[in-house]
């Protein structure tokens, strides 16, 4: 069996590169320790690849999130590759999409509004005295000021007018959320799920009941491999966001492993 991983765009990875890079390089040992044939690309090399089928591989891990890089990953799909995640799945992840997706999945999460900056503002159902986050709206934040609290009405119009100064067409305006940040990594199948609170440490039915959270909105995405964000307070969590394939941190390692046996039981069952 032949495996290819393809990295992560650096310009959808600021800060981050070489973790990224550690979390597919790690998951591809992995499958290298199993007797897998291993191979790893750029996005942008990846993308220019030749349809040539006798060479595809069977298996492709995939972090990229831009367009023309989820073209190539249908292709291969469609040429009968197992991609994990799949192209639907990172796109179910832009936030365009991931808001709806997870509140009709019925995961806990905040309200949120998407906004076209040209269209001018409306925040149906949202409280800007509770205080706010503008997103950029289309993927996850790309620098420092792509997602902001906004605790003053008198000063949303003002970010709103930053984001589109900076050619930002569409926001995501979210509904904030008083508690403990969560940090959050799983694997789909019970292969693997992490919680680490920014302080302290979840009771066990908390943490249960995220993982149940958590584990239903990966489903509803469609993703193998996620990460995202919570805040707990007290037995209350909601889920503020979800991504495609995260870096993993300090759970690295036990994940990477966790995402090959993942992989080789998808496979398996293909076969079968």
């Amino acid at each position: 069996m032949r495996a290819l991983g393809i990295y992560r765009e650096t310009e959808f990875s600021p800060g981050k590169v070489e973790a990224d890079a550690a979390i597919l390089n790690r998951a591809l040992a992995a499958l290298a320790a199993a007797g897998v044939e291993t191979a790893s690309l750029s996005p942008e090399r990846a993308a220019e690849q030749n349809e040539d089928r006798s060479a595809a591989p069977e298996l492709v891990l995939a972090m990229c999130q831009g367009e023309r890089q989820l073209e190539r990953l249908a292709r291969l799909e469609k040429g009968g590759a197992l991609v994990v995640n799949s192209a639907l799945a990172i796109r179910n992840c832009y936030r365009d999409l991931l808001g709806a997706g997870l509140l009709r999945a019925g995961v806990p999460a905040p309200l949120g509004v998407m906004l076209d900056l040209a269209a001018g503002a409306r925040f149906d159902g949202l409280d800007p005295s509770r205080g706010l986050y503008v997103k950029r709206g289309d993927l996850h934040a790309l620098g420092a000021d792509d997602v902001q609290r906004v605790d003053e009405s008198g000063k949303l119009d003002a970010v709103l007018a930053g984001f589109k100064h900076r050619g930002v067409a569409r926001v995501y305006v979210q509904q904030a959320v008083d508690g403990t940040l969560v940090k959050f990594y799983g694997v789909s199948g019970g292969e693997y799920f992490a919680a680490l609170p920014e302080r302290g440490a979840l009771e066990r039915p908390v943490e249960l009941a995220l993982r149940q959270a958590a584990e239903r909105a990966a489903a509803a995405l469609g993703l193998e491999v996620w990460g995202g964000d919570a805040i707990v307070d007290g037995d209350h969590l909601m889920i503020v966001d979800f991504n495609d394939w995260p870096s993993f941190g300090r759970v690295r390692d036990d994940a990477a492993r966790a995402i090959a046996r993942r992989c080789l039981l998808l496979m398996r069952r293909r076969q079968d």
